[in-house]
């Protein structure tokens, strides 16, 4: 079989999380994969000869990096005000209304599906996914954990060429048996399964999803420990998450025994992230509510944390202790969560350069724990192994490049984070 050119690209620095660290550096390429990574005269001389040449003089080559939580069905929303004194709850019900109403003025799916409003907003959804993958490829993401309603947000982000790819997990809502939509079909479509959360998800859906994992192989994710008021729900059984499932209808009397036992929302989780932690462990969102017991849960039973700082940030969130996480030895990567609460000034709100500059800024964290969090950690709490989102032989050959001054003392890596430029993505599909 005849092997496609290889591609050689020169860089003022190049480096990943897993070792590769080389200033100035250059990544060999051949049939879309790493060949080899590191100072340029390591490279193979073979190959070399015969590449053509992508020159960066002034660039920080990283792996294109890794969204381990988005909800990228959302993004024609765009960003949206919170109002903190309404809380959590009352933002939830309007972001219900402000849907509706953008949704509702959307003409062309209309056009499309005039007589059918589940097809028109299927559409609708597809199109806003189509515009959530082009922002997250375009500011130097390869990979995502997406959370769905649909079948075709899995089919798009498995698209070949799309410049993306990922795991898709199925959301899915219910506190009891009856109550759930589609109990008996969660498993048709998407890869993953997303009971949505302790206050919207009960036990026979999370016991569904992790008996799913254990049997088939499918990685499940959730929201947990998120906010106050869903720990007042599981530790009390009231509060404004119990008068809104009274507001939609969705609560019956009989859900009270799941609920109001004095546990935190890790704890009464706690038997199911047991039950998948042989088999690669749950990867829960944000975990912004934790106790030292939480963190120890969470460590002994393989979970993983997708932490969402700028998220958190826009909902009045403080002192997330992904700190100590990561000094338990969880695995803690990082996510955007939806465009919803990101700054309508970022240029590439999907990417996670403003992530990781904003702890940089904040924590003044370091800067190679940044870079794993954004890259391995991610890709390892999706199941896809430690090779993916690095420079090692054999990865994809999708990458990230930055701007930097080469004859600068400081490291480039911390340039990147104390800069605000762009992301250029570069990728060989």
């Amino acid at each position: 079989m005849k092997h496609a050119r290889p591609t050689v690209l020169y860089a003022a620095a190049v480096r990943d999380a897993m070792g590769v660290n080389a200033s100035p550096g250059a990544v060999l390429v051949q049939d879309g994969r790493v060949v080899a990574a590191g100072e340029p005269e390591s490279l193979p001389a073979e190959l070399v000869e015969q590449a053509e040449v992508i020159d960066r003089p002034n660039g920080l080559l990283l792996p294109a990096m890794v969204n381990a939580h988005t909800h990228l069905e959302l993004t024609a929303v765009g960003p949206q005000p919170y109002e903190p004194a309404g809380g959590f709850v009352n933002w939830v019900r309007d972001l219900r209304l402000r849907l509706d109403a953008i949704i509702g003025q959307d003409i062309d799916a209309k056009d499309i599906f005039p007589d059918n409003h589940a097809g028109w907003l299927r559409a609708w959804f597809r199109e806003s996914a189509t515009q959530g993958i082009r922002l997250a490829v375009t500011s130097g993401v390869q990979l995502v954990g997406d959370i769905c309603t649909d079948q075709d947000i899995h089919d798009l982000i498995q698209r070949r060429g799309s410049g993306l790819f990922g795991i898709a997990h199925s959301e899915v809502f219910g506190l009891g048996r009856n109550r759930h939509r589609d109990f008996n079909t969660f498993h048709s479509y998407a890869k993953g399964i997303q009971p949505h959360a302790p206050y919207s998800a009960g036990p026979e859906l999370y016991a569904a999803a992790a008996r799913a994992a254990v049997e088939q192989d499918r990685p499940v994710c959730t929201h947990l420990a998120e906010t106050s008021e869903e720990h007042q729900f599981i530790a009390s059984g009231d509060g404004p998450w119990l008068d809104y499932h009274k507001e939609i209808g969705t609560w019956e009397e009989e859900f009270a025994a799941f609920y109001g036992q004095g546990e935190t929302p890790v704890r009464w989780m706690q038997p199911y992230l047991q039950t998948v932690a042989n088999v690669g462990g749950w990867l829960v969102a944000h975990c912004n509510y934790v106790s030292e017991d939480d963190i120890a849960i969470l460590a002994d039973t393989n979970t993983s944390v997708a932490y969402c700082p700028l998220a958190s940030e826009y909902f009045g969130h403080k002192d997330h202790r992904y700190g100590d996480m990561l000094a338990a030895g969880i695995n803690v990567c990082l996510g955007t969560d939806s465009i919803i609460g990101t700054d309508p000034n970022d240029p590439q709100p999907l990417g996670l350069l403003s992530t990781m500059r904003r702890l940089y800024e904040r924590d003044q964290t370091d800067p190679d724990m940044l870079l794993a969090m954004a890259t391995v950690h991610g890709a390892r709490a999706l199941r896809l192994g430690d090779k993916i989102a690095t420079l090692q032989p054999g990865a994809p050959a999708r990458f990230a490049c930055l701007p930097i001054d080469p004859a600068s003392e400081t490291d480039p890596l911390i340039q990147v984070l104390t800069r605000q430029d762009p992301v250029e993505a570069i990728s060989f599909d």
